[in-house]
């Protein structure tokens, strides 16, 4: 397994708000498109504007292929970009390759 591993700091108060635009818009984006969810997690305890998301692919093609049909889904671009990016300070973007002994995304 590839994984895609997400790192954002968020404007102030502004976490959940991201986090309903990731899952009433983002989400249903990239699973249509065969991106797998394997992670989501937002900072409690430490930097609290914080949230990091884990994207599972098959593969270095697989991810390709699908972060390609993503951007060229006019819901991304028309509906998703526009209503998150104003919401983020920082990304960071990591690409993961799992350890045979680690657990699988399903």
């Amino acid at each position: 397994m590839v994984y895609d591993v997400r790192t954002y700091d968020l404007k102030q108060g502004k976490v959940q708000e991201y986090m309903n635009v990731v899952r009433n818009v983002g989400l249903p984006i990239r699973n249509s498109h065969g991106v797998k969810l394997a992670g989501w997690y937002y900072t409690v305890i430490g930097p609290i504007t914080q949230v990091i998301h884990i994207w599972a692919y098959d593969s270095l093609a697989h991810l390709e292929k699908a972060k390609g049909a993503v951007e060229a889904d006019p819901r991304w671009s028309g509906e998703y970009l526009p209503k998150v990016q104003p919401l983020i300070d920082r990304a960071r973007d990591q690409i993961m390759m799992a350890a045979d002994f680690a657990p699988q995304a399903s």
